[in-house]
């Protein structure tokens, strides 16, 4: 999707137009608004390789749109190792003057398989 495209880039400009003004990211640890969940994305360290999403499923109610699934992200360190996230999450999106917008995002990290030395 765009918004994964976007995060993967770390691409806060072209991300910050598809959320609501409103935006909130929930776990189970807590939650953070808009500017907090633009300045994460900005800093994650290393690079992020990849952003998929897995399984996802859309359910459309008038003007709100209810995504599900699963996103698998890989970020490569600097030092050249990488890690594997998998996040269970719901994303609501809301119709506003006829562009879907991103208000609220509910992710649920999942435990991954254990890490595999990257060969050189």
């Amino acid at each position: 999707s765009e918004i994964m495209d976007h995060i993967r880039e770390k691409d806060t400009r072209a991300l910050e137009p598809l959320l609501t003004a409103d935006f909130v990211y929930r776990t189970p640890g807590g939650e953070v608004g808009r500017a907090d969940f633009l300045k994460g994305v900005a800093s994650v360290p290393g690079r992020i390789t990849s952003v998929e999403g897995e399984g996802l499923r859309v359910r459309v109610f008038g003007e709100v749109a209810v995504l599900t699934g699963v996103q698998r992200a890989r970020v490569r360190a600097d030092d050249g190792s990488e890690q594997e996230g998998l996040n269970a999450f719901t994303d609501v999106f809301l119709k506003r003057n006829g562009r879907w917008r991103l208000a609220l995002a509910y992710g649920v990290e999942l435990p991954t398989p254990a890490a595999q030395p990257s060969k050189p």
